[in-house]
């Protein structure tokens, strides 16, 4: 496909998200796993405290590490998000049987 159109782009963008919050939500039933994404979590690659001062006007490398650090901390949290509620679904069924 030469030149796909935004909605196609975005479409395969959404898909690729929700297949990456699923893996990790999987990832995350594991006691090590969830430590891990939890570390994941709180690590940032962008530079902070003035390790590199981008200046006044930041370049787009600056913003796009941004962006992704950004994106990979929603993924993760969303991920975390899914296992709490699928664990408190499974707490709340056993709950309810006799």
């Amino acid at each position: 496909m030469p030149n796909p159109s935004p909605e196609h782009l975005e479409g395969r963008l959404n898909a690729h998200r929700k297949l990456f919050i699923a893996l990790t939500a999987f990832i995350a039933e594991s006691a090590e796993g969830r430590a891990f994404l939890e570390r994941l979590g709180r690590d940032s690659e962008t530079l902070s405290d003035h390790e590199e001062d981008p200046g006044i006007e930041p370049d787009d490398g600056f913003a796009i590490q941004q962006i992704a650090d950004n994106e990979m901390q929603s993924i993760v949290k969303a991920a975390l998000s899914r296992m709490t509620a699928a664990e408190s679904e499974a707490q709340r069924r056993k709950d309810v049987v006799p």
